[in-house]
Protein backbone atom coordinates (compact mmCIF):
# COMPACT_ATOMS: atom_id res chain seq x y z
CA UNK A 1 0.00 0.00 0.00
CA UNK A 2 2.82 2.35 1.27
CA UNK A 3 4.16 1.29 -2.48
CA UNK A 4 0.82 2.57 -4.27
CA UNK A 5 0.50 5.64 -2.10
CA UNK A 6 4.85 6.68 -3.14
CA UNK A 7 3.95 5.80 -6.85
CA UNK A 8 1.04 8.20 -6.97
CA UNK A 9 2.84 10.99 -5.36
CA UNK A 10 5.60 10.06 -8.11
CA UNK A 11 3.22 10.92 -10.91
CA UNK A 12 1.70 14.20 -9.31
CA UNK A 13 5.21 15.37 -8.31
CA UNK A 14 6.16 14.73 -12.10
CA UNK A 15 3.48 16.45 -13.49
CA UNK A 16 4.19 19.36 -11.30
CA UNK A 17 7.31 19.90 -12.76
CA UNK A 18 6.10 19.28 -16.62
CA UNK A 19 3.52 22.28 -16.28
CA UNK A 20 3.54 25.86 -14.76
CA UNK A 21 1.36 27.18 -12.31
CA UNK A 22 -1.43 28.18 -14.51
CA UNK A 23 -1.37 24.84 -16.15
CA UNK A 24 -2.04 22.45 -13.20
CA UNK A 25 -3.50 23.38 -9.77
CA UNK A 26 -3.81 21.31 -6.92
CA UNK A 27 -7.56 21.07 -5.60
CA UNK A 28 -6.35 21.06 -2.01
CA UNK A 29 -2.23 21.82 -1.13
CA UNK A 30 -2.39 21.42 2.08
CA UNK A 31 -4.11 17.85 1.91
CA UNK A 32 -1.27 17.02 -0.49
CA UNK A 33 1.66 18.02 0.68
CA UNK A 34 0.43 16.07 4.70
CA UNK A 35 0.05 12.75 1.97
CA UNK A 36 3.42 13.54 0.64
CA UNK A 37 5.25 13.83 4.05
CA UNK A 38 3.29 10.67 5.24
CA UNK A 39 4.36 8.69 2.43
CA UNK A 40 7.98 9.78 3.11
CA UNK A 41 7.51 8.35 6.23
CA UNK A 42 6.33 5.21 5.21
CA UNK A 43 2.94 5.93 6.81
CA UNK A 44 -0.70 5.70 5.10
CA UNK A 45 -2.56 8.90 6.23
CA UNK A 46 -6.30 8.56 6.72
CA UNK A 47 -6.83 10.43 3.46
CA UNK A 48 -5.22 9.83 0.28
CA UNK A 49 -6.85 10.51 -2.45
CA UNK A 50 -5.50 13.49 -4.55
CA UNK A 51 -7.31 16.01 -6.60
CA UNK A 52 -6.46 18.62 -9.62
CA UNK A 53 -7.35 20.25 -12.99
CA UNK A 54 -4.68 19.96 -15.82
CA UNK A 55 -4.75 22.57 -18.73
CA UNK A 56 -3.73 21.31 -22.32
CA UNK A 57 -2.98 23.87 -25.33
CA UNK A 58 -5.33 26.12 -23.40
CA UNK A 59 -8.02 24.12 -24.85
CA UNK A 60 -9.42 21.25 -23.16
CA UNK A 61 -9.45 20.65 -18.81
CA UNK A 62 -8.57 17.51 -17.38
CA UNK A 63 -10.09 17.39 -13.91
CA UNK A 64 -8.83 14.53 -12.56
CA UNK A 65 -8.93 12.54 -8.85
CA UNK A 66 -6.53 9.75 -7.89
CA UNK A 67 -8.64 7.92 -5.42
CA UNK A 68 -7.33 5.40 -2.51
CA UNK A 69 -5.21 2.44 -4.19
CA UNK A 70 -4.12 4.37 -7.10
CA UNK A 71 -2.46 2.84 -8.67
CA UNK A 72 -3.40 -0.95 -7.68
CA UNK A 73 -0.38 -2.44 -9.85
CA UNK A 74 -3.05 -5.21 -10.17
CA UNK A 75 -4.53 -6.20 -13.35
CA UNK A 76 -7.30 -8.43 -11.79
CA UNK A 77 -7.91 -5.36 -9.38
CA UNK A 78 -7.06 -2.19 -11.11
CA UNK A 79 -8.36 1.12 -8.99
CA UNK A 80 -8.97 3.81 -12.11
CA UNK A 81 -8.73 7.50 -11.96
CA UNK A 82 -11.46 9.17 -12.20
CA UNK A 83 -11.01 12.15 -14.92
CA UNK A 84 -13.15 14.41 -16.45
CA UNK A 85 -13.12 16.25 -19.74
CA UNK A 86 -14.08 19.99 -20.30
CA UNK A 87 -13.43 21.69 -23.95
CA UNK A 88 -13.14 25.30 -23.69
CA UNK A 89 -15.53 27.26 -25.60
CA UNK A 90 -12.93 28.53 -28.51
CA UNK A 91 -13.30 24.89 -29.64
CA UNK A 92 -15.72 24.89 -32.38
CA UNK A 93 -14.58 27.97 -33.68
CA UNK A 94 -11.66 25.95 -34.38
CA UNK A 95 -13.61 22.94 -35.89
CA UNK A 96 -12.45 20.57 -33.41
CA UNK A 97 -15.45 17.96 -32.90
CA UNK A 98 -15.44 17.57 -29.30
CA UNK A 99 -18.10 14.53 -28.83
CA UNK A 100 -16.43 12.64 -31.52
CA UNK A 101 -12.98 13.09 -29.45
CA UNK A 102 -14.30 13.05 -25.70
CA UNK A 103 -15.97 9.72 -27.20
CA UNK A 104 -12.77 7.80 -28.61
CA UNK A 105 -10.91 9.23 -25.58
CA UNK A 106 -12.69 7.39 -23.14
CA UNK A 107 -12.94 4.16 -25.15
CA UNK A 108 -9.19 3.90 -25.15
CA UNK A 109 -9.19 5.77 -21.14
CA UNK A 110 -10.82 1.87 -20.85
CA UNK A 111 -8.72 0.13 -21.52
CA UNK A 112 -5.46 1.19 -20.87
CA UNK A 113 -7.10 2.01 -17.03
CA UNK A 114 -7.26 -2.20 -16.52
CA UNK A 115 -3.87 -2.68 -16.32
CA UNK A 116 -3.20 -0.90 -12.76
CA UNK A 117 -0.71 1.10 -13.75
CA UNK A 118 -0.19 4.79 -13.31
CA UNK A 119 -1.17 6.18 -16.49
CA UNK A 120 -2.17 9.71 -16.39
CA UNK A 121 1.02 11.03 -18.52
CA UNK A 122 -0.56 8.35 -21.44
CA UNK A 123 -3.79 10.15 -20.80
CA UNK A 124 -2.13 13.56 -21.44
CA UNK A 125 -0.12 12.37 -24.30
CA UNK A 126 -3.15 10.98 -25.67
CA UNK A 127 -5.12 13.88 -25.65
CA UNK A 128 -2.31 16.16 -26.82
CA UNK A 129 -1.54 14.12 -29.97
CA UNK A 130 -4.93 14.57 -30.36
CA UNK A 131 -5.89 17.79 -30.16
CA UNK A 132 -2.64 18.47 -32.72
CA UNK A 133 -4.17 16.71 -34.88
CA UNK A 134 -7.51 17.93 -34.98
CA UNK A 135 -6.12 21.27 -35.36
CA UNK A 136 -3.98 19.99 -38.11
CA UNK A 137 -7.28 19.42 -40.26
CA UNK A 138 -8.65 22.75 -39.71
CA UNK A 139 -5.75 25.19 -39.21
CA UNK A 140 -3.79 25.85 -42.52
CA UNK A 141 -0.97 27.49 -40.08
CA UNK A 142 -0.35 24.25 -38.09
CA UNK A 143 -0.87 22.03 -40.99
CA UNK A 144 2.43 23.67 -42.18
CA UNK A 145 4.00 22.02 -39.41
CA UNK A 146 2.79 18.40 -39.85
CA UNK A 147 5.15 15.76 -38.81
CA UNK A 148 4.41 14.23 -42.38
CA UNK A 149 5.28 17.43 -44.39
CA UNK A 150 8.44 17.87 -46.28
CA UNK A 151 11.37 19.36 -44.41
CA UNK A 152 12.09 23.16 -45.78
CA UNK A 153 15.22 23.18 -47.61
CA UNK A 154 16.37 26.04 -44.76
CA UNK A 155 15.50 23.66 -41.78
CA UNK A 156 18.61 23.51 -39.79
CA UNK A 157 19.52 19.55 -38.68
CA UNK A 158 21.58 20.06 -35.23
CA UNK A 159 22.44 17.08 -32.85
CA UNK A 160 21.87 17.97 -28.96
CA UNK A 161 24.25 16.36 -26.49
CA UNK A 162 22.23 16.19 -22.86
CA UNK A 163 23.65 15.24 -19.59
CA UNK A 164 22.23 14.63 -16.57
CA UNK A 165 23.47 13.96 -12.92
CA UNK A 166 21.68 10.33 -13.53
CA UNK A 167 18.53 9.12 -15.63
CA UNK A 168 16.86 6.13 -13.67
CA UNK A 169 13.12 6.39 -13.17
CA UNK A 170 11.17 4.57 -15.72
CA UNK A 171 8.74 7.51 -16.14
CA UNK A 172 11.10 9.73 -17.30
CA UNK A 173 12.94 6.65 -19.34
CA UNK A 174 9.94 6.45 -20.92
CA UNK A 175 9.18 9.79 -21.62
CA UNK A 176 12.26 10.45 -23.40
CA UNK A 177 12.48 7.84 -25.86
CA UNK A 178 8.38 8.80 -26.71
CA UNK A 179 8.95 12.29 -26.89
CA UNK A 180 11.98 11.64 -29.54
CA UNK A 181 9.55 9.46 -31.61
CA UNK A 182 6.70 11.71 -31.47
CA UNK A 183 9.14 14.60 -32.93
CA UNK A 184 11.22 12.56 -35.36
CA UNK A 185 14.19 12.61 -33.58
CA UNK A 186 16.91 9.95 -33.84
CA UNK A 187 19.67 9.41 -31.43
CA UNK A 188 19.99 7.21 -28.12
CA UNK A 189 20.03 7.28 -24.69
CA UNK A 190 22.42 6.12 -21.89
CA UNK A 191 20.70 5.53 -18.31
CA UNK A 192 22.35 5.40 -15.06
CA UNK A 193 25.04 8.04 -13.37
CA UNK A 194 25.92 10.47 -14.94
CA UNK A 195 23.08 9.78 -17.82
CA UNK A 196 23.32 11.03 -21.74
CA UNK A 197 20.47 11.62 -24.13
CA UNK A 198 21.93 12.29 -27.96
CA UNK A 199 19.00 13.83 -30.10
CA UNK A 200 19.67 14.65 -33.57
CA UNK A 201 16.87 16.27 -36.40
CA UNK A 202 15.36 19.19 -37.29
CA UNK A 203 16.38 22.43 -34.99
CA UNK A 204 12.92 23.30 -33.89
CA UNK A 205 11.88 19.43 -32.89
CA UNK A 206 15.18 18.97 -31.42
CA UNK A 207 14.51 22.50 -29.35
CA UNK A 208 11.34 21.41 -28.65
CA UNK A 209 12.80 17.96 -26.90
CA UNK A 210 15.06 19.89 -25.09
CA UNK A 211 12.54 22.65 -23.34
CA UNK A 212 10.30 19.31 -22.59
CA UNK A 213 13.08 17.23 -20.76
CA UNK A 214 14.40 20.34 -18.94
CA UNK A 215 11.28 21.02 -17.38
CA UNK A 216 10.97 17.69 -15.50
CA UNK A 217 12.10 17.33 -12.34
CA UNK A 218 15.99 16.83 -12.67
CA UNK A 219 18.72 17.13 -9.66
CA UNK A 220 21.14 18.35 -12.57
CA UNK A 221 20.73 18.54 -16.47
CA UNK A 222 22.73 20.23 -19.03
CA UNK A 223 22.40 20.96 -22.64
CA UNK A 224 26.41 20.47 -23.13
CA UNK A 225 26.46 21.11 -26.98
CA UNK A 226 24.50 22.35 -29.84
CA UNK A 227 26.19 21.05 -33.42
CA UNK A 228 24.61 21.93 -36.80
CA UNK A 229 25.17 19.22 -38.71
CA UNK A 230 23.75 20.78 -41.93
CA UNK A 231 20.55 22.20 -44.03
CA UNK A 232 17.57 19.99 -44.85
CA UNK A 233 18.91 16.07 -45.54
CA UNK A 234 17.99 13.14 -43.54
CA UNK A 235 21.27 11.12 -44.64
CA UNK A 236 23.76 13.79 -42.59
CA UNK A 237 22.40 12.39 -39.36
CA UNK A 238 24.63 10.29 -37.60
CA UNK A 239 21.85 8.21 -35.84
CA UNK A 240 19.68 7.16 -39.01
CA UNK A 241 18.22 3.54 -37.16
CA UNK A 242 16.07 5.87 -35.18
CA UNK A 243 16.15 5.88 -31.21
CA UNK A 244 17.39 3.70 -28.85
CA UNK A 245 18.05 3.48 -24.71
CA UNK A 246 21.38 2.02 -24.45
CA UNK A 247 22.84 0.31 -21.15
CA UNK A 248 26.29 0.40 -21.77
CA UNK A 249 29.41 0.66 -19.67
CA UNK A 250 31.25 4.07 -19.07
CA UNK A 251 33.89 2.57 -20.94
CA UNK A 252 31.77 1.20 -23.80
CA UNK A 253 29.97 4.62 -24.95
CA UNK A 254 32.89 6.17 -26.77
CA UNK A 255 33.12 2.79 -28.89
CA UNK A 256 29.06 2.87 -29.93
CA UNK A 257 29.68 6.30 -30.19
CA UNK A 258 32.79 5.78 -32.44
CA UNK A 259 30.68 3.79 -34.70
CA UNK A 260 28.46 5.94 -35.97
CA UNK A 261 30.64 8.86 -36.43
CA UNK A 262 31.32 10.67 -33.48
CA UNK A 263 35.29 11.14 -33.33
CA UNK A 264 37.38 11.78 -30.43
CA UNK A 265 37.85 14.77 -30.28
CA UNK A 266 33.48 15.68 -30.63
CA UNK A 267 33.86 13.31 -27.44
CA UNK A 268 36.18 15.14 -25.78
CA UNK A 269 34.83 18.46 -26.45
CA UNK A 270 31.88 17.29 -24.67
CA UNK A 271 32.75 14.87 -21.81
CA UNK A 272 36.36 16.60 -21.51
CA UNK A 273 37.97 13.88 -21.61
CA UNK A 274 39.23 11.96 -25.16
CA UNK A 275 37.43 9.13 -26.41
CA UNK A 276 39.62 5.46 -26.51
CA UNK A 277 38.58 2.78 -28.30
CA UNK A 278 39.19 -0.84 -26.59
CA UNK A 279 42.53 -2.25 -27.76
CA UNK A 280 40.65 -5.25 -29.40
CA UNK A 281 39.47 -2.32 -31.88
CA UNK A 282 42.00 -0.14 -32.65
CA UNK A 283 43.23 -0.70 -36.19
Amino acid sequence: MVESLKSKIDEVELLLSMFSEDEIKLGDKKSYLNIKRHAELNVIPEKTDVDFVVKLKKKVELSVVLPDGYPSWNTHHPVKPLITLRFLSDNSILGINIRELSSRFYHWFDKIANTGEPILLACIDWLQNELFNELLVTNESVTSLSTNSILSNNEKIVCLWIISHHIRSPIKRRLILEWSKELELTGCCMPGRPGLVIVEGEETKADEYWRRLRNLQWKHIQLREKEILGIGLYRIRRFQDGFHELTLSQQSWFSWLHKHGVTSEEYRHVFGIPGRLPQNEQQ
